[in-house]
């Protein structure tokens, strides 16, 4: 399980997989605790507010799970889908913490 419920398909697309397979070199893994420093750090520095999904890339970038030092990196942020509990429970949790 995921607070990222919308990666979570039992199985890819099979027009995207088929095109993913073809494009991709790689992937990069975020859990759950790095998409919820992001989510906060996207409504707090940003003022944008995402679901866990759609701030998967960020989390990556933040956790330094991908190195984006020295590079121009362009992120997509999407869905509106958060939940109000979660998103209370990301200001509290790393409110503080995203604003350093």
């Amino acid at each position: 399980g995921s607070i990222c419920d919308a990666l979570l398909a039992a199985e890819p697309g099979q027009l995207t997989f088929q095109i993913n397979r073809k494009l991709l070199s790689g992937a990069i893994a975020a859990n759950d605790d790095d998409v919820r420093r992001a989510m906060a750090y996207a409504i707090l520095s940003l003022k944008l507010v995402s679901e866990p999904g759609g701030a998967i890339a960020l989390a990556a970038v933040l956790s330094g799970r991908f190195d984006a030092q020295g590079k121009t990196v362009v992120l997509v942020m999407s869905g509106g889908n958060a939940d109000k509990t979660l998103i209370c429970d990301v200001l509290g949790a790393n409110g503080a913490a995203a604003q350093q």
